[in-house]
C-alpha cells in the first residue's frame, strides 16, 4: 500500500516562502506596472485553496490581473472552484509572460540557490520550517511505500527534504508532470492502492481524474478538513496498523 503526500502546506509550512514569494511576485509586477498595490496574503491561500493551478506561478499571475482591476477581492470570491488559469485569462483577453513571473518568483523563493536570478536576494525557502514529525514519517516508510508528488522542482524537492530531514526515494516533481494530470500517480503507483494526502481541491481532482482514467481505487485525505494534519494521520494509520 502506498502512502502518497503532497509537500506544501502538508509536510511542510509554506506561510514564510511560496506565499510570500507568490505575494511579492505580484507586487513586483504590479510596481513594474507602475501600479501599488498590496497583495494580501489570504488572497494567495484562498486562490490557491480554489484554484487547480499546478504552480504558484499561475497564481501570481491571477492576482496580477485581479489586483491591476482594482477588483480583487471581488473576482478571487467570483473564481470557481476547481478554476484554472484559462478562467482568468479569458476574464482579461491576455496573460502575463510566464517565463518573466518564474524568474521572479524563482528568485524570491530560491534565492542564492537560483543561478538565473534577476537581483541578490537570501530566498525565502529558508523561512520554511516542518511540519511532519519525521519519526512519524520514518515510522510509516518502515510499513507502506512512502512517496510524493509535488508541484516543487527537483531543485525545491531537495530542499524541502534538507527541511524535513527526510529522502523520498520516489517522488514525482513539476518536470514530470503537473497536478491534476492522474499520470503523475501512475507514474508513482503503478495501479497499486493507497492514499494521496493533499490541502487542496486540486488534489482532491487529481485523485478523482486518477480513478476515472485508470479504473483503480485510491484514497484521498484532505488536510485541514479530514484530518486536523500530517501527523494525526501518520498517528492513526499507524495506531490502526497495530490494531
Amino acid at each position: 500500500m502506498w502512502i502518497v503526500f503532497d509537500v506544501d502546506s502538508v509536510l511542510i509550512d509554506v506561510s514564510e516562502s511560496y506565499d510570500k514569494a507568490t505575494k511579492l511576485t505580484a507586487e513586483y509586477f504590479l510596481g513594474s506596472f507602475g501600479v501599488e498595490r498590496e497583495i494580501k496574503p489570504e488572497w494567495v491561500r484562498e486562490l490557491r485553496r480554489k484554484g487547480s493551478f499546478g504552480d504558484d506561478f499561475k497564481v501570481s499571475e491571477a492576482l496580477i490581473l485581479f489586483a491591476l482591476s482594482g477588483r480583487a477581492e471581488e473576482l478571487i470570491a467570483e473564481f470557481p472552484e476547481g478554476g484554472t488559469i484559462e478562467w482568468v485569462r479569458e476574464k482579461f483577453g491576455f496573460q502575463v509572460f510566464g517565463g518573466s513571473i518564474e524568474r521572479v518568483f524563482n528568485t524570491f523563493y530560491l534565492g542564492r540557490e537560483y543561478p538565473e536570478r534577476i537581483f541578490d536576494f537570501s530566498g525565502l525557502w529558508r523561512k520554511e520550517r516542518p511540519i511532519v514529525r519525521r519519526e512519524l514519517l520514518k515510522r510509516a516508510s518502515e510499513r507502506f511505500k512512502v512517496g510524493v508528488i509535488t508541484g516543487r522542482s527537483v531543485l525545491e524537492m531537495e530542499l524541502a527534504e534538507r527541511i524535513i530531514g527526510f529522502k523520498f526515494e520516489n517522488a514525482v516533481t513539476r518536470e514530470l508532470y503537473l497536478k491534476p494530470d492522474p499520470r503523475a500517480l501512475w507514474e508513482l503507483v503503478k495501479g497499486e492502492s493507497g492514499v494521496y494526502v493533499g490541502d487542496t481541491l486540486n488534489d482532491e481532482l487529481f485523485v478523482e481524474n486518477y480513478r476515472k482514467r485508470y479504473g483503480r481505487k485510491f484514497d484521498f485525505v484532505m488536510v485541514g478538513r479530514d484530518v486536523g494534519d500530517v501527523n494525526e494521520f501518520l498517528k492513526e494509520l499507524l495506531e490502526g496498523e497495530q490494531t
